[in-house]
């Protein structure tokens, strides 16, 4: 004789551990803005080759240079959107009485936040200048070959640059974090230690905060160890929308359809200030 018995559902929908951002938390717009705009224009002025004159105290005149700008123009190319269809009878026979918004939580913690993340870093690697590369061989830990000798040399580079240590970030991989981690001094377990560490920041080296991101967003660079650069160089501007900020719309019951759709978007972009890359380096690995 055939047993029934029921099936309850749980409560509450099973997500992953929420990481949080490891990159465009540590970004700011740098006097960039959007508003209104899907292009941006920034003047530029290159003055390296130029060099002071001597002022002449018995002249009548002295030499005159005229100033000259140059400019530059980037258009917002992040654009990525989600639209999920929710039947009413999953709403009706499920006791998540939050279910749609737990729906897009899920997207926005496992998609729109880390996708945005690997974007701007791609941008960030992207602009890195060719002679701003310091090559380590990926086993000496000690001595002027070892990695945290390598580490300060990136840092280094950056500094020479025209960049800020105290203002600078130091982006590295999980991988490699494991081998960087025993020089940092670390946080300890209070409150503000647990909030640092999910968004990846373990602690400063040569007054950088180095922070930890998930492996993935290093595969097209697999050489790369870390990644340094003065937050002045790059331009993350407020996004246009995001899950949570205009890019969210409920349809509820949608013709054709039983049920409700959900719409999510996000829109924006992440600038490199051209006269400021000299202030990006990475350490990179001789081999992968």
């Amino acid at each position: 004789m055939a047993s029934y018995y029921g099936i309850r559902t749980a409560t509450f929908l099973d997500r992953r551990l929420k990481a949080g951002s490891t990159v465009a938390k540590y970004l700011d717009a740098n006097g960039v803005n959007t508003v209104d705009a899907a292009t941006v224009r920034v003047l530029n002025i290159d003055i390296d080759s130029s060099s002071l004159g001597v002022y002449d105290e018995t002249a009548t005149t002295q030499t005159v240079t005229l100033a000259e700008y140059g400019k530059q123009e980037w258009t917002l190319d992040y654009n990525y959107f989600v639209f999920l269809r929710i039947q009413d009878t999953q709403v009706q026979d499920t006791p998540v009485g939050t279910l749609v918004q737990e729906t897009a939580q899920a997207w926005i913690d496992e998609k729109f936040i880390p996708d945005f993340d690997e974007y701007c870093l791609a941008k960030v690697i992207a602009a890195r200048p060719s002679g701003n590369i310091v090559t380590w061989d990926g086993t000496t830990l000690t001595g002027l070959n070892g990695l945290l000798q390598k580490f300060y040399n990136t840092v280094t580079v950056v500094t020479n640059g025209g960049g800020d240590a105290s203002n600078s970030v130091a982006w590295v991989p999980s991988t490699f974090a494991d081998q960087l981690r025993a020089f940092i001094t670390t946080f300890d377990g209070s409150d503000k230690g647990y909030t640092a560490g999910l968004n990846g920041l373990l602690g400063k080296l040569k007054n950088v905060m180095v922070v930890e991101t998930v492996d993935e967003y290093f595969s097209a660079y697999p050489t790369v160890k870390a990644v340094v650069a003065d937050k002045k160089a790059i331009a993350a501007p407020t996004q246009k929308m995001t899950p949570k900020n205009g890019g969210r719309k409920f349809i509820k019951d949608v013709p054709g359809f039983g049920g409700s759709e959900l719409q999510l978007r996000a829109r924006g972009g992440a600038f490199i200030l051209g006269r400021k890359a000299s202030a990006i380096a990475t350490l990179q690995s001789s081999s992968s």
